[in-house]
């Protein structure tokens, strides 16, 4: 059981209203109301937590960058025909397990159930949407990915990329594989926990890896993350003609939280082990984290995402590994409490930070600590809302039930920052803090507006 110990006297640390004098710790774009809880934790943590039982535990997507690892390096993947597979294997790779006569909740008629409209509106299914997209991937992978990438004996590229993204083919393709990436993503049954949903939901965009190897991965990711950090924030569609007219959608555009860096520099300095728990390919986030110089803070061992299997020849199959835990929602719980508890003599986490729906049950794991949120308003349907409504609720205090003090980190969402203010804003202009409860949680708005 962790150590328990003087808790009541560091909660009052926690929140008390003046800064000990050896307390400089500094997030950057962090609210001071945020630096002070954090700065004396660190300064405290020794009061809850014997040596080799503090840990904390961060999400990577959306928390410690703004965008998301698996959707840019789609983007970037399919947008440089960065891709592997073999046209036979298209449709048996992009089906995920699915036929004509299987059926299950989140696709009620197998291949045959609809996962979108075209552009006139027209249901468009499953197999119908493989069947167009698998037709001009291998005019594509005959033409420039197969000699581009050695994937075939005796064959040599007759035209270069750009000049191939010129073609019809090449824009069809894209926005038809957009299409599909996005229907097949959403085909949760209306439940995003049910055991179809994490088989397919989970692992749509790194279907696109299929027949690739670590390094190839990993320079992959690594040319990815350079590109998007140069390129404007934004989300992308692209439309197709002919026999399937349909939109297709991509986001494009990552930012790192310097905040967060701060924040590990800290913890590890206070003799706080750090973990990454993400939902993204394990592979995306140590190139991540390598890329960014997060590696000695966060090395290889501590990272935790979704893991695959490999073939005898070392290439991506896309089905996931055994006996690990799919890394979203109650999969980062389970890593927690089966993983990196017993690593620290069964205690829970003392620090936390995540942004979504994926983060909740690992939060909630977090005990006489922090609980860090960014704040990306999510709806008042959302589980992660409730930590939203938690720190506003305990604002200058902590939960009674778990010791927890609750930050609410906001963020501006046109430059991909953080701000001084627990509010969020799209515009520079109007910032909410997507709470209605406490008066809006107008504690939390710190800035002059």
């Amino acid at each position: 059981m962790p150590c328990v110990v003087g808790t009541v006297a560091v909660s009052a640390a926690l929140l008390a209203s003046s800064v000990a004098a050896d307390n400089y710790f500094i997030a950057a774009e962090a609210p001071d109301y945020n630096n002070k809880a954090v700065g004396d934790l660190l300064e405290n943590v020794g009061s809850v937590r014997a040596a080799g039982e503090a840990y904390a535990v961060f999400d990577w997507d959306n928390t410690c960058m703004y965008g998301d690892l698996s959707y840019t390096t789609a983007y970037y993947q399919v947008d440089n025909l960065n891709l592997h597979f073999a046209p036979e294997d298209f449709e048996t790779i992009f089906s995920v397990g699915y036929n004509a006569s299987s059926s299950d909740a989140c696709f009620i008629n197998g291949t045959n159930s609809v996962i979108g409209q075209d552009l006139n509106g027209t249901d468009v299914t499953l197999a119908t949407a493989l069947n167009e997209t698998a037709a001009d991937y291998k005019v594509l992978y005959d033409a420039y990915i197969a000699p581009t990438y050695n994937l075939t004996n005796g064959s040599t590229a007759t035209v270069a990329l750009e000049e191939i993204k010129e073609t019809t083919k090449f824009i069809n393709f894209r926005a038809k594989m957009g299409f599909l990436l996005y229907g097949i993503g959403i085909s949760d049954g209306g439940d995003p926990y049910s055991d179809c949903a994490m088989n397919v939901v989970m692992r749509v965009l790194p279907l696109l890896l299929a027949g690739m190897t670590e390094d190839e991965i990993k320079s992959l990711v690594r040319s990815s993350i350079r590109w998007h950090l140069s390129q404007a924030l934004e989300s992308l569609s692209f439309t197709s003609t002919g026999s399937l007219a349909v939109e297709g959608w991509y986001y494009k555009g990552l930012r790192f939280f310097n905040g967060q860096e701060s924040v590990m520099r800290g913890l590890r300095a206070a003799g706080v082990e750090v973990y990454i728990i993400s939902a993204s390919p394990e592979l995306y986030v140590l190139e991540a984290g390598s890329l960014l110089g997060l590696g000695y803070m966060v090395p290889k061992d501590n990272v935790f995402g979704v893991r695959f299997k490999t073939d005898d020849a070392g290439r991506l199959t896309v089905e996931y590994k055994d006996d690990y835990p799919i890394t979203w929602g109650p999969g980062k719980a389970t890593v927690v409490t089966s993983i990196l508890e017993p690593l620290h003599k069964g205690s829970p986490p003392v620090y936390g930070s995540g942004d979504s729906d994926g983060d909740c049950e690992m939060l909630s794991t977090v005990r006489d600590g922090i609980a860090y949120i960014n704040n990306r308003r999510q709806s008042n349907s959302t589980c992660i809302h409730t930590f939203y409504e938690k720190a506003c609720e305990y604002f200058n205090t902590t939960e009674p039930s778990t010791n927890n003090t609750y930050l609410l980190q906001g963020q501006d969402q046109a430059i991909g920052s953080w701000i001084t203010s627990g509010f969020t804003t799209e515009d520079g202009i109007s910032y909410e803090s997507g709470v209605t409860s406490n008066d809006g949680c107008a504690a939390y708005q710190f800035l002059n507006l």
